[in-house]
């Protein structure tokens, strides 16, 4: 399998870390590819011109990142269950997994809005995703963090991981660990997961 995967890409460093944990790493390439730079590899791959996307050996090509997951974890070469670990069920994980995904949209938005020039950024847009942020970050830290290991055994764990990754690498203003505590202290923890700290996002 070769996973088209972007070394800045939040939702790409999830798709990997999982793979990982579920001992698929020796049967994936990875083929790294910026979706603006290599526009024409990442098209070809995916036709909606985004990474990460997955193509399998059956010549199936598999994206967006929850489903690329979903995929791997049905060929996982171990008893890892990533979305339906023993500590929390189906439909926590999922509402994580999807909150964590949701972060790292609009953190990814505002990045695309800030490199316009000034004059044409939005402030109403720029203003609705810092807000969904910090909503869902606070959604967090007043309750689902304690469900939550301290290393990442399931994909909210490594999609929460990967989505504060990326604000720390983009957007490192945002000042999220001085409203969000409890949350700073597991990402301090979780980081020194191996994966993790191999796929720490980088230009």
């Amino acid at each position: 399998m070769q996973l088209i995967y972007s070394t800045t890409s939040p939702f790409a460093r999830k798709v990997w870390v999982a793979a990982i944990k579920l001992g698929l790493r020796d049967q994936m390439t990875l083929e790294v590819a910026n979706p603006l730079r290599n526009a024409d590899l990442v098209s070809a791959a995916n036709p909606l011109g985004k990474v990460p996307a997955l193509l399998a050996n059956d010549d199936q090509v598999v994206i967006n990142s929850p489903v690329i997951c979903q995929f791997l974890q049905r060929r996982a070469n171990n008893n890892v269950d990533l979305h339906q670990p023993s500590y929390m069920d189906l439909d926590t994980t999922e509402r994580l997994h999807t909150l964590a995904d949701g972060i790292a949209e609009a953190a990814f938005m505002t990045v695309m809005e800030k490199q316009r020039p000034a004059e044409h950024q939005s402030e109403l847009w720029l203003g609705r995703w810092s807000q969904a942020i910090k909503r869902a970050l606070k959604m967090i830290e007043s309750g689902d963090i304690k469900l939550l290991k301290n290393t990442p055994e399931s994909i909210a764990e490594i999609a929460l991981a990967s989505a504060l990754g990326y604000i720390d690498f983009r957007l490192s203003d945002n000042g999220w660990r001085e409203e969000n505590p409890v949350i700073a202290a597991w990402y301090q923890e979780i980081m020194q997961d191996p994966e993790l700290r191999e796929t720490m996002p980088a230009d």
